[in-house]
């Protein structure tokens, strides 16, 4: 049982993964069943409770209601925290990378990192260590299906790494400079790494 699991019932937890890590995405009843693997009585409970509570809002195309975040909800950055860290795309993740060897750094940058991810956003990841992209991308997958997104890896090596940042390569500064949400190591470990 995941953390977010005792603090919350499961299909509630379930659903604020799925709305609340990326705030920009509506999903339908179906598509909150299917992502969760949860029934849809169940989702419809979940939903009409958060929906009453405030958290979430529905919008009717047509004959269907789809659902998302409400980004204006008093606590909502309070919410989407705890789900990234109990639930959401760090601990993703770190279970898919836990077995592996060779990953010094990694981490999520770019638009979900800064907390502000479209509906067409990719997952950009930056590895750093003697890993290959080969033996990464079977965990990437598993993570890109439950996400239900597109993972973007950038994979280097330690040396390559330094040296590049030595050479202020435009990539890697603005990569390394902007906002980070740590898979593996943490902002003081880099910085005494560089």
């Amino acid at each position: 049982m995941s953390l977010i699991e005792q603090l919350f019932p499961r299909a509630r937890a379930e659903l604020l993964r799925l709305l609340f890590v990326d705030a920009e995405r509506s999903l339908h009843l179906r598509d909150l069943a299917r992502l969760s693997g949860l029934a849809v009585g169940t989702i419809q409970r979940e939903v009409a409770n958060l929906r009453d509570a405030g958290l979430i809002l529905e919008r009717r195309d047509g004959n269907r209601l789809y659902f998302s975040a409400n980004v204006h909800h008093p606590i909502y950055s309070e919410l989407r925290g705890i789900t990234l860290k109990t639930t959401g795309l760090t601990v993703q993740f770190q279970d898919a990378l836990k077995e592996l060897t060779g990953i010094e750094f990694a981490f999520v940058y770019g638009s979900f990192a800064k907390g502000s991810p479209s509906s067409e956003s990719d997952i950009d990841l930056f590895v750093i260590g003697s890993i290959g992209l080969r033996a990464l991308a079977p965990r990437l997958k598993l993570v890109a299906d439950t996400m239900n997104r597109e993972i973007n890896p950038t994979v280097i090596s330690l040396e390559s790494y330094r040296d590049k940042l030595k050479g202020e390569d435009a990539y890697i500064t603005i990569v390394t400079s902007g906002s980070k949400l740590w898979i593996v190591g943490s902002d003081d470990e880099f910085r005494a790494m560089a």
